[in-house]
């Protein structure tokens, strides 16, 4: 891992949305009927929140994603430009706005979430530079669901990275749109022999994998993924490969804000692996980071700090 190398730490393809968010309410309102609550305006998107949060950890960070010309596609740029992201991003002719989502959260940690796509459908193929994909130590991938313009390119474009020794990760999220059909599912299957880090949740996991529970992540490691990396939420995360297994619990923490947690680590576990750290060094501070994102508010878009993370786990080993 030679840094000096490679002009990025990160490149990250894929989705950026405007995420409208609550703050936690008791439960929605009956239809007709109207409650009081407090927003949150913030980043979003798989790879927008990845992207933000790797910046704010630290790593020299880029992005290749698909705006508009509006109002909130330029909040979207300046905020991320603010964080220390550099943005290649095009603006879609046929879209008005860039992609939004509209995250209501609950009390009890749960969520529910509207989403419109916008200009994220309109990245295609020539608004990623090949030449970018060789001047990064890690190639992410994220948002897969949101970008099916991306859908016939998606395993040239890892192999492409591959080629000039970058690793590789994939996020795929929920597939919203598409459903987890056989000929979606596809679309995943055929990137995992490029993909050296597959995150998902166990959600996702279920729905990709037919295997029981207990064979999934190998399922998915036989077809071709080096690694297996799954958000369990309040029970930790997981490292899964052909040859080892390794779980680290979760952080106690009031949950404030859940959405984009998932990504923030994401983000964190990049940072830890570009740094060596082994493999439970990875998940402890990835889940450090997921955790202080989900236990404040997202105004201000303030993503975890390095120096926070790193107070967050010597918390935490002092409390045991």
């Amino acid at each position: 891992m030679q840094k000096a190398s490679y002009e990025y730490d990160v490149l990250v393809i894929g989705d950026v949305f405007c995420d409208i968010a609550t703050k936690p309410i008791r439960a929605y309102p009956e239809r007709d009927r109207q409650i009081g609550c407090e927003f949150m305006l913030s980043i979003g998107g798989q790879a927008g929140n990845c992207a933000a949060a790797c910046a704010s950890l630290g790593l020299r960070t880029a992005i290749i994603c698909k705006l508009s010309n509006d109002v909130l596609s330029n909040w979207l740029l300046s905020e991320l430009e603010r964080l220390g992201v550099v943005c290649i991003a095009r603006s879609s002719e046929r879209k008005p706005h860039p992609g939004i989502t509209v995250s209501i959260a609950f009390e009890d940690g749960s969520r529910s979430m509207l989403t419109d796509r916008g200009a994220n459908q309109d990245l295609m193929r020539e608004d990623v530079e090949t030449e970018l994909l060789g001047r990064a130590r890690f190639v992410m991938r994220a948002g897969h669901w949101n970008t099916e313009g991306l859908f016939t390119v998606n395993k040239d474009l890892l192999r492409i990275a591959k080629s000039h020794d970058a690793f590789t990760g994939v996020d795929i999220g929920w597939s919203a749109y598409l459903g987890w059909t056989g000929s979606a599912k596809q679309t995943v299957f055929e990137l995992l022999p490029f993909t050296d880090f597959l995150f998902v949740n166990e959600a996702e996991l279920k729905e990709l994998s037919a295997e029981p529970e207990q064979e999934q992540e190998q399922d998915i490691l036989a077809r071709g993924c080096r690694n297996v990396i799954v958000h369990r939420g309040a029970k930790g995360s997981s490292w899964v490969t052909s040859d080892f297994t390794v779980s680290s619990p979760s952080f106690k923490v009031r949950v404030v804000s859940p959405t984009g947690a998932g990504d923030v680590f994401n983000a964190g576990f990049i940072y830890a692996f570009l740094e060596g750290k082994a493999a439970e060094e990875c998940l402890e501070f990835a889940n450090a980071c997921a955790a202080l994102h989900i236990s404040r508010t997202r105004a201000h878009n303030a993503f975890p700090r390095l120096d926070e993370v790193q107070l967050e786990s010597l918390n935490k080993q002092s409390s045991l």
